[in-house]
């Protein structure tokens, strides 16, 4: 099995990450983030299969967690 592989039920489209977690972020913010993803270190957070982003909820929660630890 690939390392890199991101099991399918942690993926969900950007609007429904959106209203999951309304607290967390927005949808206008998520594709912001898309756009700058390489330079933010979100590259494996978000994968296009099709054509539509998805968001792995696991590497999106570890991403934001390495982001807690940084001093403003």
């Amino acid at each position: 099995m690939n390392d890199n592989a991101i099991p399918l039920e942690d993926l969900c489209s950007i609007e429904a990450f959106a209203r999951q977690y309304p607290n967390v972020e927005t949808v206008e913010g998520l594709r912001w983030k898309i756009r700058h993803r390489e330079r933010l270190g979100l590259a494996s957070v978000f994968v296009k299969p099709g054509k539509r982003w998805l968001i792995s909820k696991s590497r999106f929660e570890a991403w934001l967690a390495t982001q807690a630890g940084r001093t403003a």
